[in-house]
């Protein structure tokens, strides 16, 4: 009786030690928690501050890139500093050009006031010409403009500049150096600009003790600038290289953002150190923790006193009240009423378990159906809170048809180090793989076995990913796998091997097959603009482009169909129809996709077709002149007098009349329909390599700074940034 009591004496005192050490212990994990929590989402915002910021510095260094490209643009057209790009000492130069050629320099700083200084040097024939003077690098008179170490200048003297170099000359500024040409046939003497800048005008969002901006060349490898100094610039550092665009990672303990696009081959990388960033955090939260380590021992100590005085004060009120705690009763027999009704508790809660495992089950297979739409809410404790435990956080997804039997269940048996979970697929059955095992060999070897086994008919296979939101990642390339399978014959495929059998990684979508599109949608050929899309999806699929870059491929056809209807927009309002495009990188069926973008090509012919037969009556005297008025214009562009006035002089007809009969046939104004016509055959001459000087004269704009304006105004670029674009996408 005695051990009874022992028994029911230690399960009360630890009943109420623990109550107290709860109440007294609660509180402060309550706040542990919240300094956790609120140290995760502060790490999630700056995270997503940072990427922002690599986007900011990205915009603020192309637009410095791009007004001092336009500074570059405007002195290769020009005629007077043609005779710079031959020259080989400035004694050939008479003092006046040189003089004139300072103030021009002079007029292009003082056109771009964020621009402090702007010279132009040759590091081949051991000359400069700044704004205000002129002379020989080696005589050390460009210092004044590029007080760099000599040794820094040496090395500009030795080598061929055909990048971006970036210095830091103070705390307040920096030195960008660049070729003026990246063509070495057009720029034998390697003629190089040099701009001094505000550090401001470039990084003022990041200049804190806590982010550093890297300036990091693809073209050659290397690192070419660091705010901080801290990274050693000229040399290759993996760490960058790697980093896709548009990527947030965490390199030596900082946040790295690259921005999504890159600039003249340069990437700009933002970090952002977590140590000094989050220190007061971690300081907060070691205290918090040394607090609640303190209060538990202290906490016990107390606990378990007041237990112990407790326990007293509650016997002596058991013996006032006549209770004998060594005579309460403690074996099971005392407990025989309620075997009855325990017996049918359980057979109802066997029932119930039942209802709720089939609703957890479909609350698992949802989960993982949002995941493979793309939902990034479903995390690992939502999986848990369903019952759901993962085995790790390694995934891929596979597609397999069983020749007899489950192919869930032979998946299933394949190995004890595996999860497979069942998802609702179009293309049958489709299992996500969520494996104990991350190596390769084992990937492959169990890959091996389900090839050797001949119990699936065939199988697509993923690339093994990391984290929950990889599974759509994974999903997309098991269907690439599975369409390439179908068009091949090949019953079983993985990714990797996808990979290793396509030649080409990139689509390729010439400016030329680009016009063509447009040419054939603005005369309503449907069948001409679809076989020019299918014969450029047919070529990239006969390179080996892999059916996931088929997508990007469709995608980027379909930006140009988008661009021909807006334009068609302007000139027939109201006329075309409303044009809803396809999910086509989202999409899981490839082909479907297809057939959508054709469905909308014969939509807009069929628009375009009509409109050109209900405006058209070729019998009207006046159509006869709205042909003859396109052949007029068509033979005249090269004239920089022709205009609405004299084509309409030239006809004998009023100006009025004139722009009625072309916008009723036309349907835009004739004078925009000149500058288009003559745009449209600048381009085609600038693609035939014509310097824009002769283009100018060619094309009937009259003069250099007229052609400009007109064209970056109609295309959004300049004409040697549209060159340079054409050049790169041949």
């Amino acid at each position: 009786m005695r051990k009874k009591t022992h028994s029911f004496k230690r399960k009360t005192v630890t009943r109420w030690a623990l109550s107290y050490l709860l109440s007294t212990l609660i509180p402060l994990l309550v706040v542990l928690v919240f300094a956790l929590i609120t140290l995760y989402f502060n790490a999630s915002a700056i995270t997503y501050s940072n990427s922002i910021t690599s986007s900011y510095v990205q915009k603020t260094f192309r637009d410095v890139l791009t007004r001092i490209n336009e500074i570059k643009a405007e002195i290769i057209v020009d005629s007077d500093f043609k005779a710079l790009l031959s020259l080989e000492s400035l004694d050939k130069v008479s003092m006046l050009n040189l003089s004139y050629h300072a103030s021009d320099i002079r007029r292009l700083e003082q056109t771009n006031t964020s621009l402090n200084k702007l010279f132009l040097f040759s590091p081949i024939n051991d000359w400069y010409i700044a704004d205000q003077s002129w002379g020989n690098i080696s005589e050390m008179a460009l210092m004044e403009f590029l007080p760099l170490e000599q040794e820094k200048i040496n090395q500009i003297m030795r080598g061929e500049i055909w990048d971006v170099y970036v210095y830091d000359l103070s705390d307040s500024e920096v030195l960008i150096l660049l070729p003026v040409s990246y063509i070495h046939s057009f720029n034998p003497n390697n003629l190089c600009m040099g701009v001094r800048i505000s550090k401001k005008d470039l990084f003022s969002s990041v200049i804190d003790s806590y982010h550093d901006v890297i300036i990091y060349s693809e073209r050659m490898d290397s690192l070419v600038y660091s705010l901080s100094g801290k990274y050693e610039v000229g040399l290759p550092d993996p760490r960058f290289s790697k980093l896709s665009l548009g990527s947030t990672e965490t390199i030596d303990s900082s946040i790295v953002s690259v921005a999504d696009e890159l600039i003249l081959s340069l990437k700009c990388i933002v970090l952002m150190d977590k140590n000094n960033y989050f220190h007061d955090y971690y300081l907060l939260i070691e205290v918090i923790a040394l607090v609640l380590l303190f209060a538990a021992a202290l906490g016990a100590i107390f606990v378990f006193r007041s237990v112990r005085k407790d326990w007293i004060h509650y016997e002596a009120a058991a013996a006032e009240s006549g209770v004998d705690l060594e005579k309460i009763p403690l074996s099971a027999s005392d407990y025989a009423p309620f075997v009855s009704s325990v017996s049918n508790l359980r057979a109802q809660s066997e029932e119930l378990n039942s209802v709720i495992i089939k609703q957890k089950r479909t609350l698992v297979e949802s989960a993982f159906s949002k995941l493979i739409d793309g939902d990034v809410t479903v995390t690992k404790e939502t999986l848990l809170a369903l019952g759901f435990e993962l085995l790790s956080d390694s995934f891929c997804v596979v597609i397999a048809n069983c020749l007899n039997g489950d192919a869930f269940e032979y998946l299933s048996r394949v190995s004890s180090d595996t999860l497979v979970i069942p998802i609702q697929s179009e293309y049958g059955g489709a299992y996500i793989i969520n494996t104990l095992r991350e190596d390769e060999e084992f990937f492959l070897s169990v890959y091996e076995k389900i090839q050797n086994d001949d119990v699936l008919e065939s199988l697509s296979v993923s690339l093994l990913h990391k984290g929950l939101n990889s599974i759509r990642e994974s999903y997309l390339e098991a269907i690439s796998v599975h369409e390439y399978q179908k068009d091949h014959d090949i019953p079983f495929l993985s990714y990797q091997e996808l990979l290793n059998t396509t030649k080409q990684s990139t689509y390729q979508f010439t400016l030329e097959e680009n016009m063509m599109l447009q040419k054939a949608l603005k005369e309503g050929d449907g069948e001409k603009a679809k076989a020019v899309m299918n014969k450029v999806i047919e070529r990239n699929r006969e390179n080996g482009v892999s059916p996931k870059t088929l997508r990007f491929l469709l995608f980027s056809m379909s930006g140009t169909i988008i661009r021909t209807i807006n334009s068609l927009d302007n000139q027939y309002r109201e006329v075309i129809p409303d044009i809803n495009f396809p999910p086509i990188l989202q999409s899981q069926h490839f082909q479907k996709s297809l057939s959508g973008v054709e469905e909308i090509i014969d939509t807009i012919c069929y628009s375009i077709k009509a409109i050109s037969e209900s405006y058209t009556d070729e019998s009207s005297e006046t159509y006869q002149i709205y042909k003859k008025v396109l052949v007029y214009i068509r033979e005249n562009y090269p004239n920089a007098m022709m205009n609405v006035s004299s084509i309409a002089d030239n006809f004998d007809i009023s100006i009025a009349y004139l722009s009625r009969i072309f916008k009723k046939y036309h349907t835009i104004n004739i004078s925009e329909y000149i500058t288009s016509y003559r745009i449209d055959r600048a381009k085609e001459l600038l693609l035939e390599g014509k310097m824009v000087g002769d283009v100018v004269s060619e094309c009937g704009f009259g003069s250099l700074r007229t052609f400009l304006r007109v064209f970056k105004s109609v295309e959004g670029i300049t004409p040697g940034q549209y060159k340079e674009s054409a050049l790169k996408e041949n």
